[in-house]
């Protein structure tokens, strides 16, 4: 190991003592952080992932207002058929059940029993005995009035 000095006397000597440093520094690190990530593909990896997941969240977004559009009409329908399996109950009319309001059983039945209070009992309206409209059939009109007049001067 004891290997002369030898004076720099050229920046040529300079130059190439100073590369053979460097080379070597740089096996050295390369052996040490061998297997590693450099810090540049690191960033380019977040850059992709951060896409990745934007473009995710892009496409399922219109998903999510699509599950919560389809939760709140199916929410309505339950409502609604609540209403009327307890309008149906206390006794109310088809035509009550769009006046009863609350969100639960228990505020729904509340609000039918006091609506069946004020309205009290309905029944529908009875059916004409007879059909208050013509046919549009006039020959067969002119020919069931002669038999209705020929039937009561029978009598």
């Amino acid at each position: 190991m004891s290997e002369e000095f030898t004076a720099i006397t050229t920046q040529e000597q300079l130059d190439g003592i100073i590369k053979e440093r460097l080379k070597r520094d740089r096996e050295t690190q390369a052996k040490r952080f061998d297997g590693w990530v450099s810090p540049e593909d690191h960033r380019k990896a977040v850059d992709a992932a951060n896409k990745a997941l934007s473009d995710y969240k892009k496409a399922h977004e219109d998903d999510e207002k699509m599950i919560a559009d389809l939760t709140a009409k199916n929410k309505e329908y339950e409502t609604a058929s609540l209403k009327s399996r307890i309008a149906h109950e206390v006794g109310l009319s088809y035509e009550w059940i769009s006046r009863i309001s609350g969100e639960d059983e228990e505020s729904i039945r509340s609000d039918a029993e006091s609506l069946k209070e004020l309205v009290g009992a309905q029944s529908a309206p009875p059916l004409p005995l007879k059909d208050p409209e013509p046919p549009a059939d006039t020959k067969h009109t002119q020919f069931r009035t002669l038999l209705n007049n020929l039937n009561l001067k029978g009598d």
